[in-house]
């Protein structure tokens, strides 16, 4: 298991938290994704034998965020 945090620009409520959770968890491999409204960021927990870093941004993406670190 490895993991990783992503700072993401958009979050603004905790629809926003929900929407990347499960954007980010549909993902096979990826054990949890815990965004913080907070911070701005996401730390995801992952197989790396399944998927990895690249995978995860264009899935962010994909729900109306930007990732930017």
């Amino acid at each position: 298991m490895e993991s990783t945090t992503l700072m993401v620009e958009g979050m603004t409520c905790e629809g926003c938290v929900s929407s990347i959770k499960h954007a980010l968890e549909g993902i096979p491999g990826v054990k949890s994704a815990v965004p913080s409204l907070e911070k701005g960021t996401v730390k995801i927990d992952y197989d790396p034998k399944e998927t990895g870093p690249r995978n995860f941004a264009p899935s962010i993406e994909a729900a109306g965020f930007e990732v930017v670190g």
